[in-house]
């Protein structure tokens, strides 16, 4: 259901709602847009680990960006998100199941993410390549056996995960898209959000077909994507990442010219898929040789890296 953005709605303890993807469009120009808060579903994922606050950074944006991207498609299965590197850090994943069910890790050097503290100040100091090196970042669609996944490649550059991304859609035929993301520790408490704008081409009328494009030229079409563009870089870190604002009140501070129509939302939520039966699945699947290196005392253990969940299997 479309409603204009000019109420702040609660939820039923009174709170302004977490763990959200809000669709929006632009009445002026048509543009379509997203609009991510993560509270507790982001940092149920982080306090599972012990990562340093670097770390834990990129993780909080991996796993936005993993929702903004999933956000934006239609599918029935599971996207991921992931980065591989050859530094500090080796690998960044984050996958969002089309329930709305969320997880996300990392794996790094750990040796050498204390050599490379020592030299100064992380994240602050160093860019996302400085800690992952040279590598890709890939985005997968998998909707199971019968339906050909879909997957994306583009090389790790710039400063953030989110400058490889726009990369992405810069240099591809994808639908053109700027996002602004944002994640911070508040006093043992991570939050992150997102928003996320698309040119849409002229065949697609978007949500609610609140614009008739045809009615419009290219270049004013243009001109209204560098306009609000412009306008969704304003927003600040404090502003998108404030748990007191909801999405709705910050999205009338940027776009109130815009005129703003609101969809309803989708809830996502800390979950893992990992199991004691999938466990003994993949044993079952070892040599007798491979389970007699990886057993100890007849058992073998088994850790989730993205929930970090000890499984003890008996052989």
């Amino acid at each position: 259901m479309a409603k204009i953005a000019n109420d702040n709605p609660v939820d039923q303890d009174g709170e302004v709602k977490d763990n959200i993807i809000l669709p929006f469009q632009l009445q002026e120009s048509g543009l379509r847009g997203r609009s991510i808060r993560l509270g507790s579903a982001l940092n149920n994922i982080l306090s599972n680990h012990n990562y340093p606050d670097a770390i834990a950074h990129l993780v909080a944006d991996t796993v936005t960006m993993a929702v903004a991207l999933s956000s934006m498609l239609k599918y029935d299965g599971i996207f991921t998100l992931q980065a591989s590197g050859k530094g500090v850090v080796k690998t960044l994943v984050a996958d969002v199941q089309n329930n709305g069910a969320l997880r996300g890790c990392a794996s790094f050097d750990n040796d050498a993410f204390l050599d490379l503290k020592k030299s100064g100040g992380l994240y602050d100091g160093y860019s996302l390549t400085d800690l992952t090196g040279e590598g890709y970042v890939a985005f997968t669609v998998d909707q199971g056996a019968h339906t050909d996944r879909y997957q994306g490649i583009v090389a790790l550059e710039g400063d953030s995960l989110q400058d490889s991304i726009a990369h992405y859609f810069e240099q591809s035929e994808q639908l053109r898209t700027s996002l602004y993301i944002a994640s911070r520790n508040d006093e043992g408490q991570w939050r992150a959000g997102a928003l996320m704008l698309q040119y849409l081409p002229d065949d697609h009328a978007g949500e609610g077909d609140v614009v008739a494009f045809s009615e419009k030229s290219e270049a004013e079409r243009k001109e209204d994507w560098h306009r609000s563009k412009t306008l969704l870089q304003t927003c600040t870190d404090d502003e998108i990442l404030d748990a007191d604002m909801h999405i709705n009140e910050l999205l009338r501070r940027l776009f109130h010219e815009e005129g703003v129509i609101v969809y309803d939302e989708k809830t996502v939520r800390h979950e893992c898929r990992c199991s004691q039966e999938k466990v003994e699945s993949v044993v079952d699947g070892l040599s007798v040789d491979d389970k007699k290196h990886a057993a100890k005392d007849g058992k073998i253990e088994m850790t989730c890296e993205f929930c970090s969940k000890t499984f003890i299997i008996e052989i």
